[in-house]
């Protein structure tokens, strides 16, 4: 009976030791991964709000320079799974749940055929906050709040706007890339304002 009683001891404590195991993992996982997703959706945030910056500067410059026919590209990030900046050593298992979307909307109009442009990233995150990034008719927003405004001097405006008869509304979503085509065809004066022409489009 001891080699028996001996025997069994040795089971128990090895189910025992591997049911601690076990549990740290668990307690660890519950932990770690809400703390490193939000991590990532905030840098992701981070991220994607300098997209938009980036492309305000160059749209800012095509017009500025009146550099009409030449067709420049944006891309965004929809989610941290699909950001390209971050190098790791692991996959990005913490935001898989986490994705986002673009879209291309008519904004305010501004005349007949005119109407301020409205480019919308919306995020669905899992861990961090939800944000909205606006960037309309030349003036860049996250959250209502106005980060970047748009161009004037004095009392005139400059707005970026497109032409609804040639430029459709469109939104996608998902968890990778949205790549954002923009060229200025023409400047336009309405009244004390200037409207920069652009097509645009979303793939």
């Amino acid at each position: 009976m001891r080699k028996s009683d001996s025997g069994l001891s040795e089971v128990v404590s090895v189910v025992m030791i591997l049911t601690v195991v076990i549990l740290t993992i668990v307690m660890a996982a519950l932990i770690l991964i809400p703390i490193m997703g939000d991590n990532d959706e905030r840098v992701h945030n981070g991220d994607v709000l300098l997209e938009f910056a980036r492309m305000k500067a160059d749209v800012d410059t095509a017009w500025i320079s009146n550099n009409t026919g030449v067709t420049r590209q944006a891309v965004f990030t929809l989610s941290p799974a699909g950001d390209r900046t971050e190098v790791t050593v692991m996959p990005n298992l913490f935001s898989v749940l986490s994705f986002g979307g673009v879209s291309l909307e008519y904004g305010d109009p501004v005349s007949d055929n005119y109407t301020k442009v409205n480019i919308i990233y919306t995020a669905a995150n899992m861990y961090a906050e939800d944000v909205e990034i606006i960037y309309s008719g030349g003036a860049l927003l996250q959250n209502g709040d106005e980060i970047l405004p748009g161009s004037t001097k004095d009392t005139t405006r400059y707005i970026v706007v497109v032409d609804k008869s040639v430029v459709k509304e469109q939104s996608i979503g998902g968890t990778g890339i949205v790549t954002l085509e923009y060229r200025l065809d023409k400047i336009v004066q309405s009244g004390s304002d200037y409207l920069c022409v652009f097509y645009m489009v979303i793939r």
